[in-house]
């Protein structure tokens, strides 16, 4: 039996344990629909979001911690587009930015929505079966804030290559999803950070136009032993095709025009 779990309802932790606290919400909000513009790169603070030109899927997906891809509702959610800027009240942490987050879908949107366990089709990287060959960086302080880094690329051979520097294993697994145009989930359980070096081939790059060099057009197919299947297994990790049962998030209803600020 699928178990649902409501949207207000996930916001009432404190009265379900006999608390009357109400839980945090953001301070002041603005929701508007989006008009055309520039491209802003949208950014969380330590007690404050503002996403510009975001869809409700996405704003769904940072809610309730989960990819865009186990978010179920109709096709607008991906399609309509919201400027948002929301700060949250003093001492608010940057934890409680998803809560937040939901409170405001919550009110702003009419949102409700349940939880349920579905199965995706996913490519996962795991560890091989003779361990991990990867050399962990050093532990840096400032390590998380400068975050990974990746270079994409494609060389004249039609041998793509992908460069991390700094990575997680997540962060790995997100770049993968989107050279690949489908979903891809770490369960290496490998905390570190690592630099890799992977090659690719057209084949595998469905998710991106990667740009072609000069000197003329691309080969039908690469060079031997460019897949990234392969090169994942030099370092002892491997990258399949499989159905995984996971968390997916259900719009039951939402308004496509938010209510007034």
């Amino acid at each position: 039996m699928v178990r649902k779990i409501w949207a207000m309802a996930l916001l009432a932790g404190c009265a379900a344990s006999g608390q009357t606290e109400a839980p945090f919400s953001f301070e002041v909000a603005s929701v508007k629909q989006a008009t055309p513009g520039p491209w802003r790169e949208s950014k969380t603070g330590v007690d404050r979001v503002d996403f510009s030109r975001v869809t409700l899927r996405y704003c769904l997906a940072f809610s309730y911690g989960v990819k865009e891809y186990q978010i179920s509702g109709p096709s607008w959610l991906g399609e309509l587009r919201y400027d948002i800027v929301a700060k949250g009240p003093a001492g608010a942490r940057r934890e409680q930015l998803p809560s937040m987050m939901n409170a405001l879908l919550t009110q702003r949107f009419q949102l409700q929505a349940h939880a349920e366990t579905r199965e995706f089709n996913v490519f996962t990287l795991s560890v091989g079966k003779n361990g991990p060959k990867l050399k962990e960086l050093p532990p840096d302080p400032n390590a998380e804030a400068i975050g990974a880094k990746f270079g994409i690329s494609m060389t004249g051979s039609g041998v793509g290559k992908l460069e991390a520097r700094n990575a997680t294993m997540a962060s790995l697994a997100n770049t993968l999803s989107r050279l690949l145009g489908q979903p891809a989930v770490d369960m290496t359980a490998l905390i570190g950070r690592y630099d890799l070096d992977l090659e690719y081939s057209p084949d595998d790059s469905r998710g991106m136009q990667v740009a072609m060099p000069a000197g003329g057009p691309l080969p039908v197919a690469a060079q031997p032993g460019a897949s990234i299947f392969e090169s994942v297994q030099q370092y002892g990790l491997k990258l399949e095709a499989r159905k995984v049962p996971q968390k997916a998030i259900v719009v039951d209803h939402a308004e496509k025009v938010p209510s007034e600020n």
